[in-house]
């Protein structure tokens, strides 16, 4: 689950938004504003958002809109529960029918319907979560608040479960982690990025290749070690690996790839990229890089050793949500140039390469 713009952890009670289901129209419904997507093959999407409009008890409120047809019409449907008027999820479906959901340090939803219900399937203070080979991994981290009134991390911990139910299983590790992190998965195998106590170390990848039964450690994901930063991994296929990390010097972040399945990392000098910048696979060669500072999005056909600035991306200012449906079709939700305080939504069906507008209003 990745590019989607999370709450950080907050206070409050958490509502659960009820939206009236509607019959699909033409877009998505006035005073709707997109905050994060998902897209299952070439017609579903689901776009998550601020509702300016009374949904039970509850004005504005949070819900999902639905397209069946590559976003032509949609309608809306209930949304899992949400803490805060500014929140929004990480939101992945996997099938036109099962979905998952959460806001980090709340709790994991899933819904087997389309996102008609949801349940919650854990308790509180997920941060990332990663679903593949039929199971679904998540990363609990416990924090406290501080004398100021910050939340200070304590620790994190690894669970696996199947997503056809039973008990979450404890995954065990062979470092500790001092801050929380970063999980992807595909298939059997499993990637975690995270810092340990051994500052010498800095951010680590653990690699496992049998549902997290076992893990290797490798070093070098990142070349900027810098303690309290963190950092993203993305897996493309079984052996491709994306680590995306701050450095630490302003608001700059550093890009590696692994080519063997997270055992060795090379890093990139070029481009340059801001503190906010992402990458979402298309195939195990194929990736588009958001830099985190505007302007066109970049896409590699040859896993880094050239990068392509895409058409249609030109005007995009801040980017809330990338992801590939197939190998060809994927979506991003952003703002433009043009329209910096409305959300658009783009969509590419050759790998990236070029993107269209979607009209959703």
């Amino acid at each position: 689950m990745r590019f989607a713009v999370v709450l950080a952890l907050a206070a409050g009670l958490a509502v659960a938004a009820t939206a009236y289901a509607r019959s699909p129209a033409p877009g998505v419904p006035k005073g709707f504003s997109p905050q994060t997507a998902a897209v299952v093959g070439t017609r579903d999407i689901w776009i998550f958002g601020l509702y300016n409009v009374a949904c039970g008890s509850v004005n504005p409120c949070h819900a999902l809109v639905r397209s069946r047809d590559a976003g032509r019409h949609f309608a809306v449907i209930d949304a899992p529960p949400v803490v805060g008027g500014g929140a929004t999820l990480s939101l992945e479906f996997t099938s036109p029918h099962v979905g998952y959901a959460f806001q980090t340090g709340g709790q994991l939803y899933v819904t087997h319907d389309g996102g008609n219900d949801w349940r919650s399937w854990s308790p509180a203070r997920v941060t990332d979560v990663a679903v593949a080979g039929g199971d679904v991994y998540a990363v609990f981290t416990k924090y406290h608040r501080s004398q100021e009134g910050n939340f200070v991390f304590d620790y994190s911990r690894i669970k696996r479960r199947s997503v056809s139910g039973g008990s979450w299983h404890a995954v065990k590790l062979p470092v500790t982690f001092s801050n929380p992190i970063s999980v992807a998965a595909e298939g059997h195998k499993v990637w975690l990025l995270g810092e340990t106590d051994d500052a010498s170390d800095g951010l680590v990848t653990l690699r496992s290749t049998d549902r997290g039964r076992t893990f290797a450690q490798s070093d070098g994901a990142c070349v900027h070690n810098v303690p309290g930063q963190g950092g993203t991994v993305v897996a493309s296929g079984r052996r491709v690996v994306w680590v995306v990390c701050p450095t630490g010097d302003g608001d700059a972040s550093a890009l590696s790839v692994s080519k063997d399945g997270g055992r060795t990392f090379s890093a990139f000098s070029h481009p340059a990229l801001g503190v906010n910048a992402g990458i979402s696979p298309g195939s195990g060669h194929t990736a588009v890089l958001w830099r985190g500072t505007g302007g066109p999005l970049l896409r590699t056909p040859n896993l880094g050793r050239r990068w392509v600035p895409t058409r249609g991306t030109e005007q995009f200012e801040e980017l809330f949500w990338l992801n590939f449906a197939t190998r060809s079709v994927g979506a991003a939700l952003h703002t433009t140039l043009s329209h910096p305080n409305r959300a658009s939504l783009s969509r590419t069906t050759d790998g990236g390469a070029t993107w269209h507008s979607m009209p959703i209003r």
